[in-house]
């Protein structure tokens, strides 16, 4: 399937200045829609994407969500115009303004399943953004830079700390300290990137993965992200083994369990997403009726 093959569906009726949002099934998609100045991101970019990313936590219906552009770029980073401001004291335009960082590491973590599905140019916060999100993919027309020490600025978004524990620190301290401009291959081989794929299929193959990883239970998935985070952070091994064996334990006894049961029972798929059925199995669990 190529991208023109996709079928997707508006979400809802909201009106959005920056950004595009559709679905298909239960993965949601945020396109950035400033291709005229190539996706650079904004106050009002930053809040919009957060709205839509709010109301796809909110929503059962949805399980994964896709972050992507529209046109030549993915986000070629900053919009410079706020930069700029800085030193002229220019009058900016009114925008809109979230009420926190659209990419916080915890935000994120605490969110639904994430695919970056990087289509074109992926520059300063256009690239350290993708970072915080669970799975980078990209098209062989990507291209990846952390441009910050070539325009006499400083890593954001926390990516100093992040970057070197994806990649490692000598191939970190590469792409910061150079400002390198890096092809979407270049960032698969050093494990950046999770696949590259031609320009047409790279949406098709997001959404592919994102639909297997939100036929998964929501539930089982927003632990698993925080168990991720919270064992990534900690270098108590005593810690770590706790919080594995409650979740684990905690896990054994949930619903979700007990469909995946059944479900390889009676050899047919689970019903993880029937909320009626979850809801009436919920409840023969917490009866001590669910054998």
């Amino acid at each position: 399937m190529s991208d023109a093959d996709l079928k997707t569906e508006s979400y809802d009726d909201t009106e959005y200045d920056t950004i595009q949002v559709e679905r298909v099934g239960r993965v949601g998609i945020v396109r950035y829609n400033r291709p005229d100045v190539l996706n650079a991101m904004n106050q009002t970019m930053y809040a919009e994407w957060i709205e839509a990313y709010d109301k796809f936590n909110a929503d059962p219906d949805i399980g994964a969500v896709i972050t992507t552009g529209n046109g030549r770029a993915y986000s070629a980073g900053a919009d410079v115009g706020g930069f700029e401001s800085t030193f002229t004291g220019a009058q900016m335009p009114r925008q809109k303004v979230a009420n926190h960082p659209p990419f916080d590491p915890w935000y994120m973590t605490d969110g639904k399943p994430a695919i970056a599905a990087v289509n074109g140019v992926a520059v300063g916060v256009g690239f350290t953004s993708i970072l915080w999100h669970d799975i980078i993919l990209a098209s062989t027309e990507a291209r990846f830079s952390a441009r910050f020490a070539a325009i006499g600025l400083t890593p954001e978004l926390n990516s100093a700390w992040m970057l070197p524990r994806l990649i490692g620190m000598q191939r970190a301290k590469e792409m910061i300290l150079t400002g390198r401009i890096w092809t979407a291959e270049e960032t698969r081989d050093i494990g950046l990137v999770r696949s590259v794929y031609e320009p047409e299929d790279l949406l098709p193959q997001a959404v592919a993965l994102a639909a297997e990883i939100a036929g998964n239970p929501t539930t089982t998935l927003k632990i698993i992200k925080r168990q991720l985070m919270e064992d990534f952070l900690t270098t108590d091994l005593t810690t770590i083994q706790r919080r594995s064996n409650e979740n684990f334990a905690a896990a054994r006894k949930t619903p979700e369990h007990r469909e995946a049961l059944y479900a390889l029972r009676d050899r047919r798929p689970p019903r993880y997403h029937d909320e009626a059925y979850m809801l009436d199995l919920a409840d023969r669990v917490a009866r001590g009726e669910a054998k």
